[in-house]
């Protein structure tokens, strides 16, 4: 017969229970995983933000905020580690791209 352990310690307060201490790591895993797999269903279940509209900057914008050299931004788009957008005839970087890179780095936003 399967016994609530909350309720055990209700009507026993004083009532002492041996584990071996296999069973105890194996209830705690068990545990964390339930946790682990509710917080995942939360998470997904909530709706995704509204992905605001990137803010776009120019060269010489990025290269002030990124701290690099014009030279750097384009190897970093050769190596496909910054990629620029093109509006038009002009080139454009993402805001948020800067922001992650400078976020990898340590750098402060």
């Amino acid at each position: 017969m399967k016994h609530d352990l909350i309720q055990l310690a209700q009507q026993y307060p004083g009532l002492t229970v041996s584990v071996s201490l296999d069973d105890l790591l194996t209830a705690g895993r068990t545990i964390a995983d339930e946790l682990l797999d509710s917080l995942d269903r939360t998470v997904a279940a909530q709706p995704a933000p509204a992905k605001e509209e990137d803010e776009l900057l120019t060269k010489e914008e990025a290269r002030k905020k990124l701290g690099v050299s014009v030279t750097t931004l384009w190897r970093w788009a050769q190596d496909g580690y910054l990629t620029p957008l093109k509006v038009g005839v002009q080139v454009r970087y993402r805001l948020s791209d800067i922001n992650a890179i400078l976020v990898r780095e340590g750098g402060a936003l």
